[in-house]
Order: structure tokens, then sequence, then C-alpha cells
């Protein structure tokens, strides 16, 4: 969800990473010796996560739906102006532009083969860009990407879509998102968040135009966004029932929130087989290290943005850790999620960015490092900056 309001500020970095004062180590993406296969999302402590680590998806751990790897990708940027500045609209970061996108899309697929994409259809500066621009980049080379590619993309429930509408107004919205995205069939199909107040529609209305959606055959499996344990809870029984299936939650999830951990959210979902996706796992790009409170980040970056006063100690042990070990704190950060059992999708911008983000794999945080950082990271740390997104305190009920 791009947000409501103007952006708040004009200075800032853009598109560049962080540049450690010490000497970055290559991360051991890939190791020969080794073919692990994780199931339910919750790797074992020994378990370095690699790009051999593969999680699985679905009910059925023998035969599942999908193998995808600790770290996907997100592509909420791909085409935003108002948190990330696409360029082509005139936005601040003139660096973010179809030809950098295009860079990032190849630098993921060189790499990888279980690559889990996410994206929606309000993605992007008119409804829909971010899903066109995959389905413009499977265009140019379909062959070589789509078996490699795990998509998931989201139908959003606004007010205005009238409860008469349903299920009408989301089996439209899947085929707009197919249309769009070239991809044959939406492997995941999420629920972007709650319905508006809880009853406008009510989720029951919302379950059924989702299984309507899978009944159609063009999607795979069912996921939701944003969504707290009884409502998972809700939709799972509601999915078994039908024998539909229902295999992911995401939520905001990072060290700046790590309600879904303390609430027992991602637990809770492991139990039930359901993978958490954590969107925004570096804050919207604050855990980078790039930024701070002389050098805030542009746009309207509403999740995460709490008072520097309480980003800083976690930043600066970012910055610790990640000197031990030669990673960036983008590494560190997102290792973290990965070790608390959930997949981090952060948004690259370029390919730059993509191997910054891959570097969190082939290495895991120390039991020391990573209970340091457990107790530095904020649980449901309500500050004065959220007033300006007061759309959070309905959105995430997760």
């Amino acid at each position: 969800m791009s947000g409501y309001l103007p952006p708040h500020s004009t200075g800032g970095a853009c598109s560049e990473i962080y540049k450690a004062g010490w000497t970055l180590q290559d991360a051991l993406f890939r190791d020969e010796d080794e073919d692990t296969t994780e199931h339910y999302l919750l790797l074992n402590p020994e378990t370095t996560p690699t790009l051999q680590t593969l999680i699985t998806l679905g009910s059925d751990p023998d035969k599942p739906l999908f193998k995808i790897h600790p770290l996907g990708f997100g592509l909420w940027g791909w085409g935003d102006v108002l948190t990330y500045g696409w360029g082509p609209s005139n936005g601040y970061d003139q660096k973010l532009n179809d030809d950098s996108v295009a860079g990032a899309w190849r630098e993921i697929f060189s790499l990888s083969d279980h690559i889990l994409l996410d994206t929606a259809e309000h993605y992007g500066y008119t409804d829909g860009y971010s899903e066109s621009t995959v389905g413009k980049m499977l265009t140019r080379d379909v062959k070589e990407t789509r078996s490699k590619l795990i998509f998931a993309t989201k139908f959003f429930p606004t007010p205005w879509r009238h409860p008469w509408k349903y299920p009408g107004i989301t089996l439209q919205s899947a085929g707009g998102s197919l249309e769009r995205s070239k991809v044959g069939k939406i492997d995941i199909y999420q629920l972007h968040g709650p319905s508006h107040w809880g009853f406008w529609p009510k989720l029951d209305t919302l379950c059924e135009a989702l299984a309507q959606t899978y009944t159609t055959g063009k999607v795979k499996a069912i996921g939701t966004c944003n969504l707290g344990l009884e409502q998972v809870k809700y939709v799972y029984t509601y999915m078994r029932k039908r024998d539909i299936p229902f295999v992911s939650n995401q939520v905001e999830f990072s060290l700046v929130r790590m309600d879904p951990l303390t609430t027992g959210l991602i637990e809770g979902c492991r139990k039930l087989g359901i993978a958490t996706i954590a969107y925004s796992p570096l804050a919207v790009g604050r855990l980078t290290g790039k930024y701070s409170q002389q050098n805030p980040p542009r746009g309207n970056r509403n999740f995460g943005h709490v008072n520097w006063s309480k980003l800083d100690p976690i930043i600066e042990e970012l910055k610790r850790i990640g000197e031990k070990h030669g990673k960036t704190p983008t590494a560190v950060a997102l290792n973290w999620v990965v070790c608390k059992g959930a997949i981090p999708i952060p948004t690259p911008k370029n390919r730059e960015q993509v191997n910054d983000c891959l570097q969190a794999l082939g290495w895991r945080l120390s039991k020391n490092d990573e209970d340091r950082l457990d107790a530095l990271g904020l649980t449901n740390a309500w500050d004065w900056n959220l007033i300006k997104h007061f759309q959070n305190w309905w959105w995430q009920q997760g």
C-alpha cells in the first residue's frame, strides 16, 4: 500500500546502497554439497540459509505446491511515485526507472531458479504498472524465467468496492492481474488486507471471492496480508473445507516492528503450515544504514516511520555485526528476519541492490548477536510520527 499522504521530505539518498567502511565478504549463495529442504518456514538453528535451502509451501511437504528460497523480492517500488519516487513520473529518484528494474530482474534470475516475486494490482504510478513490468520482462524471456518464478499478487478490498460487487469484482481483478503480468496462472493470489473496518465487506464474503478465483483454475493457491492469527485461522478453516490451498500470510515484520513474532503470529502460522512473508523487512530502507535523522529517506515511507532515537541503536548494532561478518546492515537485518522464521521480500531497484540483499544468505547470525538484536528491536512501537499514517492502525491487524 503506497500510502495516502504526500512525501514528507525532499532530501536524502536514492538508489545507492550503503557504503560500508569495512571490507565486504562475498556470500556463499550456493553450497553444492547441500540440498536442504525446510518445511513451513522455520529453519533449524544450525541451518545456514543459502540458495540451496528450499522452503516448501503447501499442506503436503512430500508434494509441495511450491519450493522457494528463504529470501524473495517485493516489487512495490517498481513504478511507485509516492514512496519510492519513480523517476519517469517526475519522482525524486531519477535513478529508478524501467532500465534499473530490468537490471534487477536480470540479476535475480541469473542467480537462482526458485524466486518469489510479490506485487499487487495497485502497485505503480498507474494501477498495475508493477504487474505490467513483470509482463514485459516475461514477454522478452518467458522460457528462461517463468519456470523459475513463484508469482504472487494481491486483490485490494477498497471501501468503494461495494459488498454487492463480490465475488465478481475479485474475479475481474484477478483477470486484470493475469492480463498485465502475462504469467498464465497466478501462483499465490492474496487478499491485500482486512475489509474496511471489518464489515465492508465481511471476511466471509472475501473468503468466498478468493475461493472462486481458485475454482477458475487460474490461481494455484490463496494467501492473505495483514491479518492477525484469529483471522488467519478463520481463512484457513474456510479454505480447508473447500480443499483450497492457503499458503501464506504477509505482514510488516522487521527489527522496527517485531509484533508478528512477539504476538505468536509467526509461530501460529507455522503450525498451520502457512508461511509468513515479511514486507518492509528493512523498514522501507531505514535499516540499510544509509539514512539518518540528518539524512532521512524521501517519500511517503509510512511503514517503520518511528523517531530516529529509536532507530539509531538498532542501526548501530547492525553495523557492528556487519563489520564483524563483512556484511552491510541490509544483509544483517534480512538475515535476522530469516532466523525468525519469515521470508523477507525487500524491494530492489537495481542489480546492485539485488546483490546487497542476497548477502543475507550464506551465513547465519550467532545466537548472541541474534539476542542482542532482539533486545533492541521494537514491538508495539507507537510513535507520534505514525499519526500522519493513521491508515496503518486499521490496516495492520497482524
